[in-house]
């Protein structure tokens, strides 16, 4: 049985999740930092770009942490990054409740726990938020990243909260980063995570990188892998990113399917490494 090329070859998963305690009502499975870090090792995932999970029951909450969660959620996520000695990106959050008290406080959260806790990005959840990725009261703190020069993923698939696929569908999201009032030069770098979920048409058309968590195995399932290939060709493989939802979605199910398109070793390697490396800024 031939190695899987997928398999082998040192990777970036742009689009990851460390769960710390079990959600029955979820689609989310336990998967502590050490599980995390398991798999990478077994995948040849070198980095995994840590997402938060956009709700306060993200992990228990008690007395102060409850009152402030957002601030504590990105706190753990830098205690994760932390611990994980280099393996976990982590990106953080913004959060149901506090953008609704004023997106400046959101905005000033952001600025910690960039400069003071060192994280490497934001993750908008727009379903979450029960507000459309383009309204208004989100472009401070899309300022605030591109100030922080810092890139943006934003969910884009429907869900519970967000069943007719309106508050994240793609086109939101592009006018969410163009209609902040920022030079082109200025824009900070975005991610349209799920592949732009059942309207992954608009990414032809759209700007920034797309990661293929999830929605690539929807679309190899009802169109083939053969027209899942001709897509991310047609959106282009330098905006691609390799990204999993991992503990949602298992690494094997990429490797199936990506195995069997035509890709060369050399866009192989940008899609699983190189793309997220330049985003992320990383040496070499």
């Amino acid at each position: 049985m031939s190695k899987s090329r997928w398999q082998e070859v040192p990777k970036i998963d742009f689009h990851a999740h460390v769960v710390l305690h079990e959600r029955e009502d979820t689609d989310l499975k336990l998967n502590t930092p050490e599980m995390m870090l398991e798999a990478m090792e077994k995948n040849n995932v070198e980095r995994a770009v840590i997402l938060p999970i956009n709700h306060p029951e993200y992990f228990p909450l008690t007395g102060d942490e409850r009152k402030d969660w957002l601030r504590a959620n990105n706190d753990r996520q830098a205690e994760l990054m932390r611990d994980s000695k280099g393996k976990f990106i982590a990106f953080a959050d913004c959060t149901l409740g506090d953008i609704y008290t004023g997106t400046w406080q959101v905005a000033t959260e952001l600025e910690r726990a960039v400069r003071e806790l060192g994280l490497r990005g934001l993750k908008i959840h727009p379903s979450n938020l029960k507000m459309a990725a383009d309204d208004p009261r989100l472009f401070p703190v899309v300022k605030k990243a591109a100030e922080l020069k810092i890139p943006i993923v934003v969910h884009s698939y429907p869900s519970a909260s967000d069943p007719m696929f309106d508050l994240s569908a793609p086109e939101r999201i592009f006018r969410l980063i163009w209609a902040v009032g920022l030079d082109p030069e200025e824009r900070p770098p975005f991610i349209v995570a799920h592949m732009g979920g059942v309207r992954f048409l608009e990414m032809v058309v759209g700007g920034g990188y797309v990661d293929i968590s999830g929605m690539l195995l929807d679309i190899c399932e009802l169109y083939g892998v053969e027209f899942a290939e001709r897509l991310l060709r047609r959106i282009g493989l330098e905006r691609v990113l390799f990204g999993t939802d991992y503990p949602i979605f298992p690494y094997e199910r990429y490797f199936e399917v990506l195995d069997r398109m035509s890709f060369t070793e050399e866009e192989i390697e940008q899609i699983a490494y190189k793309n997220a490396a330049r985003l992320l800024k990383l040496k070499s």
